[in-house]
């Protein structure tokens, strides 16, 4: 089997996020043998997940859609609702789209660059009903950020959501101009949003995540 995945996550390691060709069936089955585990969004549902524009009555409660429907949506990253976040997002589109995915990273050349000390120290809540926890937006190494779902509890988080909402401007635009286009996103690095889907009302982005082995 020609290997897809192993390659575009090497290169998500190094810089941030890969683009490739493929189908989720494929990499499901490579990671399978890569010894990943998939991760699902929800607890009873499964690990893919179909991703379209919603508006704010049709989104599901502490969405991003719920807060800002079809337009354009904050930097986050996936799963900051669950206690252990995935390491690695794909996502996949069939179809080409014109509504591009917006991307960040802290980082020059090869070399990662840990956010300003507050974003380690502002405490937000961490909404998932039951569930729900407290966390700083960036410990261990990775960001949990959502504002989707996450509330900020101090001062220090507060100044943490103007903080991604500057590194927006900073993010590149990954353009899904090709059938069959694949992006793999190192959710523990990078931040990604979409950008409005207001007149892409058809657009669909299937994901699975994944944790990746030995790496917690």
């Amino acid at each position: 089997m020609v290997k897809v995945l192993e390659p575009l996550i090497s290169e998500a390691k190094k810089t941030g996020w890969a683009s490739g060709l493929g189908t989720l069936d494929v990499i499901r089955l490579e990671a399978a043998s890569l010894g990943l585990v998939e991760v699902a969004n929800r607890r009873g549902e499964s690990p893919v997940t179909s991703l379209r524009p919603r508006s704010r009555d049709e989104a599901r409660k502490n969405s991003l859609s719920a807060q800002f429907g079809k337009g354009e949506q904050p930097l986050h990253t996936d799963g900051a609702h669950l206690h252990e976040p995935p390491d690695l997002v794909v996502l996949a589109c069939e179809k080409a789209s014109e509504t591009p995915t917006r991307l960040w990273i802290r980082k020059e050349g090869n070399v990662f660059f840990y956010p300003p000390e507050y974003v380690s120290h502002g405490i937000f809540l961490v909404q998932n009903g039951r569930d729900s926890f407290y966390s700083p937006a960036f410990i261990d190494g990775r960001y949990r950020y959502d504002p989707g779902c996450m509330v900020p509890c101090d001062a220090r988080a507060r100044k943490v959501v103007q903080f991604f909402k500057d590194a927006a401007t900073a993010a590149v635009e990954h353009v899904w101009d090709a059938p069959g286009k694949l992006l793999v996103i190192d959710n523990r690095r990078t931040l990604h949003a979409r950008a409005s889907a207001v007149d892409d009302p058809e657009r669909l982005i299937e994901r699975v995540s994944f944790r990746l082995k030995g790496e917690r």
